[in-house]
């Protein structure tokens, strides 16, 4: 178990770059979605505040998380390293994915409630049809 954990850290990463990559499609598509009507562009620019949120967040975590494999890595390559340490270290990662996902989860909750149905559609249209 604890290999299979290392593998998929190490080569998968966190996977906080593809949702930067998520993000910035958010933010184009909103951007491009604004027109003459003022009362949607208001919504659509708040829309675009909580993006911009996400995408602070992101980067913070992606940051974070690089460290954190750092150390890792450091770990695993010394010898006398002891496997509380990598435990602690790995536990120490889960914890931050966690919260990570969690603010995610709350702005994308807040971009719900900026969006209706029909502009939430038109977002993420350009990342159904891939």
């Amino acid at each position: 178990m604890l290999i299979a954990t290392l593998i998929a850290l190490l080569f998968m990463g966190s996977g906080a770059d593809f949702m930067l990559d998520a993000i910035g499609q958010m933010e184009d598509n909103l951007k491009a979605e604004r027109g003459d009507d003022v009362n949607r562009n208001v919504r659509l620019n708040s829309a675009l505040y909580v993006v911009n949120r996400m995408e602070d967040i992101a980067k913070d975590y992606a940051k974070a998380d690089a460290g954190q494999e750092k150390s890792l890595i450091k770990l695993i390559q010394q010898y006398d390293t002891a496997a509380v340490d990598i435990k602690n270290n790995m536990d120490a990662s889960s914890q931050s994915r966690v919260e990570y996902q969690q603010h995610i989860l709350v702005l994308r909750t807040e971009l719900i409630n900026k969006l209706g149905r029909e502009d939430w559609s038109k977002m993420f249209s350009d990342s159904e049809n891939k």
